[in-house]
């Protein structure tokens, strides 16, 4: 892995971040179509087994958690990429009352999905916070905000919920990204080799 990730990077951060989306992708393809739905720890606990397709079930590839823990892997084979990073810390906010509740109502120990991105962002914030910048902040609470409404507006994930309590929800995470971006830098040098 260390020998990968030194090959990644001699490469410019865009190419990087095509690989990095590309290992996401398929692993995203992987989950939707090859591994079965009883692989998602807090749907399984929370309504049974169920299977893709099933009424009422996330399309499991439209799921923005699923996005984080795909791009929080692929973050394995490059962990200084600002892009992937600026994008990744922001699932600190959801994911984080999301695994807070697991643990504290539900004493569910063992949701990988949630579980992988939070310790993810744990460690951008503890070793590589110099790739997080307040400059991302807009286009990063856009794209999440934009992809959640997308996905309940056209029912290809948490339809289920109340409308009302989802755009709590939604205020709730704004208001908490955007006090998150406030505790970031405003500018980084870009080392040359990795400059777009």
């Amino acid at each position: 892995m260390r020998e990968f990730n030194f090959k990644l990077s001699t490469l410019n951060l865009v190419h990087i971040s095509c690989i990095q989306l590309g290992i996401a992708i398929i692993i995203s393809l992987f989950f939707q179509f090859l591994i079965p739905f009883s692989w998602q720890p807090l749907d399984t606990f929370l309504h049974g087994v169920k299977y893709h397709g099933d009424p009422g079930v996330n399309i499991i590839i439209f799921t923005i958690s699923q996005w984080y823990f795909s791009l929080s892997i692929a973050w394995l084979f490059y962990r200084k990429n600002p892009y992937l990073n600026n994008f990744l810390i922001y699932s600190i906010v959801p994911l984080g009352i999301i695994v807070v509740y697991e643990f504290t109502i539900l004493f569910l120990y063992h949701d990988y999905i949630h579980i992988i991105p939070l310790i993810v962002d744990i460690n951008l914030i503890w070793k590589d916070r110099e790739t997080l910048l307040k400059g991302f902040a807009p286009y990063m609470i856009a794209l999440n905000s934009i992809w959640l409404l997308t996905v309940y507006y056209f029912d290809l994930a948490y339809y289920n919920e109340d409308l009302l309590i989802f755009v709590r929800n939604l205020i709730i995470y704004i208001v908490l990204w955007i006090t998150l971006a406030l505790s970031f830098k405003s500018k980084r040098n870009l080392d040359k080799k990795n400059d777009v």
